[in-house]
């Protein structure tokens, strides 16, 4: 099966679930603080099919959505409604290329781990540098006893690494699975990742 096919399943079976628990909560401590009135603006890195970024879009977001699959952005743009199409942005752009302007959240749903270790470390000072004061960071890393850990082209951490990472933030949700489950797509998997909500203090 060709990695194309393989995202493509991914997509198929991911289109119009509900979004992940750390944007919900994300949302919700930004409610708390200004209103739901008010305007925010949310990057999506690895935006997939949507599901995150149609429930920003949904709750009066701006939103610029990030995928290297141009599948994935094309799904995005076919499905989002009309009256939302003025506040969505789309690139396709490797998580190693892109160029991220002030925002509100980024959001990071299950993405990071599929940035390269060899990029990881300028990928994430370019998240951290362009979250603004009071705004935060949503998603998820894998930990080292994630099944997929030892695969060359993904970044795994422990939990002294996402503390530090985290230098500067004051985590506001934190959980950690370190358990067998299945995939997306039904495939048997042990998970071990750490969903994380984060406000940055500096």
């Amino acid at each position: 099966m060709s990695q194309l096919s393989g995202w493509n399943a991914f997509y198929d079976v991911t289109t119009g679930q509900q979004p992940f628990q750390t944007l919900v909560n994300a949302m919700a401590f930004f409610a708390a603080e200004k209103g739901e009135a008010t305007e925010y603006f949310a990057i999506d890195l690895g935006c997939g099919a949507g599901r995150d970024t149609f429930t920003l879009l949904a709750q009066g977001w701006r939103v610029l959505a990030i995928d290297q699959q141009p599948e994935a952005i094309e799904r995005i743009q076919a499905g989002v409604a009309p009256e939302q199409k003025a506040r969505l942005q789309t690139q396709v752009v490797a998580f190693e290329d892109v160029v991220l302007p002030p925002a509100d959240l980024v959001n990071a749903s299950f993405s990071l781990p599929f940035c390269s270790p060899q990029h990881f470390n300028i990928f994430w000072a370019k998240i951290v540098n362009s979250i603004r004061l009071g705004g935060r960071f949503a998603g998820q890393f894998f930990g080292e006893r994630d099944d997929w850990a030892g695969s060359p082209d993904m970044t795994f951490h422990t939990l002294e690494q996402i503390q530090q990472l985290l230098n500067g933030f004051e985590q506001e949700f934190f959980k950690e699975v370190d358990e067998a489950g299945k995939t997306a797509v039904g495939e048997s998997k042990h998970w071990h990742v750490f969903s994380i909500v984060a406000r940055k203090l500096k």
